[in-house]
């Protein structure tokens, strides 16, 4: 019992040990707070581009089967709840309304320089619904001068202009209204390899209304117009596609899903030399891996908090073995072993990576459920804003605790403890007791 006894009197005597405390305590609320806002951050774009990118999503479709056998092979699987097409086509969209600002969010959440440059995306209301969260976004616009009237039928001609859906962010930037004329500029190629040439394509349609999603990227570089209408601006044939957006019963199946309906595409079209099955996750990879790469990053750096805190508790430790080498001689005198001088050190060592962890974790989770509240709280008193969520569009700072790594970043907070305990504590079981008593 000594040994206990004698851990706890060096600890309190000495209030130095609160720096290493205080060290572990900062490293593992770092690396919880920040990986909890990560995940949160990561979790919240996942939910979109799962939303906006379906569950799987057929990249070229054969060009010779119309949409309606395909839709009914792809349908017939165990696993497809529904499916639609798009026609995604680039274009430019010329100025329509007085700019407001001069900026536009990226989809790394960075904000960059504005462009009017955007993805025209052709669907089918009706099928689209079933399939993508387009419905739910138009339903999400609270200002009634921007809402579609009809969200059920939000791309019906309007004064005899196909109509268009933009982005709120982009309706309010152009200080737009609805019925607005919007002009846009797209090309397409003509001709052989060889002899390649660009038809330049003006159209104009009416602005029907806008949409919010919860993915700003998203928003500032897309616009939905009909499949139809698409098509007879690009000369298409009726029921061309050059996307299939699927919807799962079980997204958790995705995988094998794709796998399935890839070879149900290869028996309808056995050339199929462009056509892929892409889950959402592989149709997003650049910008998943992106986000989970700064997220390792930030890790791998919280992580020097841990070593500076380990090197506070090794000097402090040093100090105490210094300070009690006379402690430690009458210890040793009297019958105490090397193993039980030793034991006091690591016991001060464990103590206070122990309570550094506790502290850490329970404010860890504290700050993360805490912190929308109060960064709002800063945004009104001082006008800081610790997590602009202007610039993530989110409405407000996610967070997601994962007990599992909390329960590593405490486990290498005690193991750093034991370690940098175990060189004072080794270098205090080897002193000499007669020497520790004559420098006494």
């Amino acid at each position: 019992m000594y040994r206990y006894f004698l851990a706890l009197r060096y600890l309190i005597n000495r209030p130095i040990n609160l720096l290493g405390t205080i060290g572990i305590m900062l490293g593992v609320w770092s690396l919880i707070v920040v990986v909890s806002i990560f995940s949160g951050y990561l979790g919240a774009v996942e939910e979109h581009l799962r939303s906006s990118t379906a569950d799987l999503s057929v990249i070229e479709p054969p060009e010779t089967i119309p949409f309606e056998i395909l839709q009914r092979a792809i349908e017939a699987d165990e696993n497809v709840l529904a499916c639609s097409p798009r026609l995604l086509w680039y274009g430019l969209l010329h100025p329509f309304g007085a700019r407001v600002k001069s900026e536009v969010i990226g989809q790394t959440g960075a904000v960059v320089s504005e462009t009017n440059f955007v993805s025209v995306i052709g669907i089918d209301p009706e099928l689209d619904r079933r399939v993508t969260g387009f419905h739910g976004w138009l339903t999400e616009v609270i200002d009634e001068e921007m809402r579609v009237a009809n969200p059920d039928r939000p791309l019906d001609d309007r004064a005899d202009l196909p109509s268009m859906v933009i982005s709120t962010s982009r309706m309010q930037r152009e200080a737009a209204s609805i019925g607005d004329r919007i002009r846009l500029t797209t090309g397409q190629s003509s001709g052989s390899r060889q002899s390649e040439s660009l038809n330049f394509i003006n159209a104009t349609f009416a602005l029907s209304g806008s949409f919010s999603s919860s993915y700003a990227g998203f928003d500032s570089l897309n616009v939905f117009v009909h499949i139809d209408r698409m098509r007879e601006m690009l000369k298409s044939p009726a029921g061309s596609t050059n996307e299939i957006a699927i919807k799962l019963l079980d997204p958790d199946k995705a995988e094998e899903t794709a796998l399935r309906l890839t070879n149900t595409l290869k028996v309808l079209d056995p050339r199929m030399r462009f056509t892929s099955v892409r889950t959402w996750k592989q149709s997003n990879f650049i910008q998943l891996s992106s986000i989970e790469h700064q997220r390792s990053l930030m890790q791998l750096v919280l992580f020097v908090i841990m070593i500076v805190a380990a090197f506070l508790m090794y000097t402090t430790l040093s100090m105490m073995v210094t300070e009690k080498t006379g402690d430690i001689g009458i210890l040793t005198a009297m019958g105490g072993s090397p193993l039980g001088v030793s034991s006091v050190f690591l016991a001060c060592g464990l103590v206070i990576a122990l309570v550094g962890s506790v502290l850490g974790v329970v404010t860890g989770c504290l700050s993360s459920i805490y912190l929308d509240d109060f960064n709002q709280w800063l945004k009104a008193s001082f006008e800081i804003d610790l997590f602009p969520t202007r610039i993530y569009n989110l409405k407000s700072v996610p967070y997601s605790l994962d007990p599992l790594w909390m329960l590593i970043v405490s486990a290498i907070a005690l193991m750093v403890g034991l370690v940098v305990s175990g060189l004072p504590a080794w270098r205090a079981a080897r002193l000499d007791p007669l020497q520790s008593l004559r420098r006494d």
